[in-house]
C-alpha cells in the first residue's frame, strides 16, 4: 500500500518539475499540463487499487489448476464457488468453465 503512495508522490514531483523546468516556460501551458496530469495520475492510482479480482478467484487458483489438469473432471469447492460467483455476476457469461479456470490460473 505504501509503495503506491510513494509512486504517486514521485509522479507528482516529476510532473511539476517537468512543467516548470526550462528557460522558455509558458506559465499557462505549465498550469494546463499540471491540471490535466494530476487528476489522470490520481485516477490511475485509484483504479489500480479498486480493480483487484475478488478474493473468491484468488482462493480458487489451486482448484482451477486441478480442473485444467483433469480436463474438467475434478471440480474443487473453491473453483466451484468462483464459477458460481462468475455466473451470478454476469447474466450471460462470456467464458466457459475451462476458460474461467485458465483465466484464474494465469492471472492471479
Amino acid at each position: 500500500m505504501d509503495s503506491w503512495k510513494t509512486l504517486v508522490i514521485a509522479l507528482f514531483a516529476s510532473v511539476s518539475t517537468q512543467a516548470v523546468s526550462g528557460d522558455d516556460v509558458n506559465p499557462i501551458a505549465a498550469g494546463i499540463f499540471i491540471t490535466i496530469s494530476a487528476p489522470t495520475i490520481l485516477i490511475g492510482a485509484t483504479t489500480s487499487l479498486t480493480t483487484e479480482p475478488p478474493k473468491v478467484f484468488k482462493s480458487a487458483k489451486t482448484d482451477a489448476l486441478t480442473f485444467i489438469g483433469s480436463d474438467g473432471e475434478i471440480r474443487g469447492a473453491e473453483f466451484e464457488q468462483a464459477s458460481r460467483y462468475y455466473q451470478s455476476t454476469y447474466p450471460s457469461p462470456l467464458m466457459s468453465d475451462m476458460q474461467l479456470a485458465q483465466s484464474i490460473a494465469t492471472s492471479l
